[in-house]
């Protein structure tokens, strides 16, 4: 499988290492190593379906035609109610890194942090890749950020329903804790809206490099691809 690049600067500002901060041999070299292990052992994988919707104006709500999900908070109300589809994204690093820093856990701390670390970078990149795919199948319209479930005044509670209606559950193999959490830990769920007038499409998704946009051709990290 192709390796997305990581990001050796955001893996340490994740560590809390400041820009210009002195960094020894010993750590830069852990970096390194535990940077290519989150790609040898991860099974980054990412799933996406757009959805017709309608508005609530009055409970300030978003009811995506064709299934039981509404999304009802201020912030996604506002996000999304100039757009013309909304965009369901799960992704995921899969449990065998999971496990990994669950084993680095048990003896080697500094390994753990890390490695998770890395972790966070990585899903970062594959959600980044995902919006390239999105962005590409959808030309015809601009696609804004991602709005994830738990930020701002979007509740954890659409966690269920959500992987119900993207299938993530079975597909990702995606689950819940008692308090909506995602195992694997290292998973991402979110919410885009699909614009046809670009200057209303904010805030607008960063533009990808080049590199990304190769990526997106020839890996195979969707799994309906």
């Amino acid at each position: 499988m192709q390796y997305l690049p990581l990001e050796k600067a955001e893996v340490l500002r994740y560590l809390g290492y400041k820009r210009k901060q002195e960094l020894t041999s010993d750590v830069s070299d852990l970096v390194d190593d535990l940077m290519l292990e989150v790609q040898e052992k991860s099974h980054a994988r990412y799933l996406y379906q757009a959805y017709d919707f309608t508005l609530d104006e009055e409970n300030l709500a978003v009811h995506l035609t064709g299934t039981d999900l509404v999304l009802q908070s201020k912030n996604i109300y506002n996000h999304l109610k100039n757009a013309k589809k909304v965009v369901l994204l799960a992704s995921t690093l899969g449990i065998e890194i999971e496990r990994q820093i669950r084993l680095y856990e048990l003896s080697e701390m500094t390994k753990a942090f890390v490695l998770d670390s890395c972790c966070v970078d990585y899903i970062e990149k594959v959600c980044d890749l995902a919006e390239v795919d999105i962005a590409d199948r959808f030309s015809d319209y601009t696609l804004n950020r991602r709005f994830s479930p738990g930020y701002g005044d979007l509740s954890l509670d659409i966690q269920p329903q959500f992987l119900k209606t993207l299938a993530a559950d079975r597909k990702l193999g995606l689950t819940l804790t008692d308090t909506n959490l995602m195992v694997p830990r290292k998973s991402v769920t979110a919410i885009m809206g699909l614009f046809d007038d670009p200057k209303i499409a904010r805030p607008r998704r960063k533009e990808p490099d080049d590199l990304t946009v190769e990526m997106v051709r020839n890996a195979h990290f969707n799994i309906d691809a």
